[in-house]
């Protein structure tokens, strides 16, 4: 008896434990799940044909720039971030940024936004590269800013910090870092868009390199806590995922892939019960070099891709549309191509012509001799291997402003951040209209 009674004692107290832990948890814990925020569908829609205008948001002032990002601000302007130095991972790399006016149709002067130095005085630790970022404006008219930071090792110890500014960028204050993973907070890195909850919090998409690739999404609240995170897939060799949200419940994922036993595909997922949980990864019936992809919702199984369109090389740049749920694709505007350069030996001074007719060739206004300069220095650096030379487009990122604009970012041979604008309204575009005047005046 006396036995009976302690272990109905340890029952019950027990018990007492368990209802304990559940009252003690958050109340958005009993919430039920938000829905996802979904996009307004776009009244109107790049066709064939369209005139996408290009400029250049970087100065090209160093050696190599890379993974932009970009946020419209309450004002209708378009701030723009990048990483840049002398390399990747160099001590000197810092994020730069700069603000492009649809009224006018041009980038103000490129600047540096936060040094490696204000970000390690900002986070009270030691951070010895910087990395990708991506920005989320609140309606509020907060700017954050995540940051791939890097204490020690590669990128696969990496952890994300977060800068907020209330003057468009002007100003920033560093917060902590998120807390990620239980493994020493290590190993999580941004690249593509947030997307919204109809709560208010927003979805990080997320990704890993430590041990196992693999993509993530972190539900947010406003102050940077983590509500929730859901796994994308059940592969370890993926990276980079782009989030499209097609209905209150239904997103899809894309994916870089990084399993080498199937290259030169794109990875897809979806789920279907707002993130809880998310497919296999599948064939996303795209060609892929194993690169990251951009794009934007337009309508119902309407979606713009922003990618390289072969399975080899990032040497070419389309905007691919899909009107079916991603089961068939077309290209609707092709931003480059150079794969003819994989036929055929092409030279430093082949190349250094072909850059600066390319360069000329975009609406970026006069180009000094001095910006060639640079341009070519950094270009053929981190294009050319020996006698051969590859170009290079990647990183693209994309926006849909509230006037249905779209905008591209993406690194341009990784030595300048170019932009492509298509405007809703099918007028001429800043851009545009500085040619004609330059050319009225000739």
């Amino acid at each position: 008896m006396d036995n009976f009674k302690q272990k109905t004692a340890h029952l019950i107290v027990g018990a007492l434990l368990v209802l304990g832990y559940f009252a003690s948890l958050p109340a958005h814990v009993w919430e039920p799940e938000p829905a996802f925020a979904v996009p307004a569908p776009a009244i109107h829609a790049p066709r064939s044909g369209d005139a996408w205008a290009l400029n250049f948001a970087s100065d090209g002032t160093t050696l190599q720039t890379h993974a932009a990002s970009m946020a419209e601000l309450p004002d209708g302007r378009i701030r723009a971030f990048w990483f840049a130095g002398s390399r990747e991972g160099a001590a000197d790399v810092a994020i730069h940024s700069s603000v492009f006016d649809p009224v006018t149709g041009v980038w103000s002067d490129e600047h540096v936004l936060l040094t490696r130095a204000q970000v390690s005085e900002g986070l009270g630790r030691y951070v010895r590269k910087l990395g990708n970022v991506v920005p989320v404006v609140d309606d509020d008219g907060r700017l954050r800013l995540y940051m791939v930071v890097v204490s020690f090792g590669g990128w696969a110890a990496s952890r994300l910090a977060v800068a907020e500014s209330m003057d468009d960028g002007k100003s920033w204050h560093i917060s902590d870092g998120l807390v990620t993973s239980p493994f020493f907070n290590l190993s999580t890195l941004v690249k593509a868009p947030p997307i919204h909850f109809s709560d208010g919090s927003i979805g990080l998409p997320v990704y890993h390199e430590l041990a196992a690739k693999f993509g993530e999404v972190l539900r947010l609240d406003e102050d940077n806590r983590i509500l929730q995170r859901s796994r994308i897939g059940r592969l370890r060799e993926s990276l980079q995922p782009l989030v499209l949200v097609d209905s209150p419940a239904h997103a899809v994922a894309f994916l870089r892939n990084a399993n080498n036993s199937r290259p030169g595909i794109l990875w897809r997922s979806d789920t279907d019960d707002t993130g809880q949980s998310w497919s296999a990864l599948s064939d996303g019936q795209l060609p892929n070099p194993g690169s990251a992809v951009g794009g934007v919702r337009l309508g119902d199984g309407h979606w713009l891709l922003v990618a390289n369109n072969n399975a080899i090389e990032r040497d070419d740049l389309y905007i691919l549309e899909t009107r079916d749920h991603g089961q068939s694709w077309r290209p609707v505007h092709i931003m480059h191509d150079d794969a003819d350069l994989r036929e055929q030996a092409v030279s430093v001074d082949n190349f250094r012509s072909l850059v600066r007719t390319r360069m000329t060739s975009i609406g970026a206004g006069p180009i000094t001799e001095e910006q060639h300069a640079r341009v070519m220095k950094a270009a053929i650096r981190n294009n050319c291997r020996g006698e051969r030379c590859l170009s290079q487009f990647d990183y693209p990122y994309v926006i849909r402003t509230r006037s249905g604009d779209i905008h591209i970012v993406y690194s341009w041979k990784k030595s300048l951040i170019a932009h492509a604008w298509w405007r809703a309204d099918g007028q001429p575009s800043g851009v545009d209209q500085r040619q004609a005047r330059l050319e009225a005046a000739q």
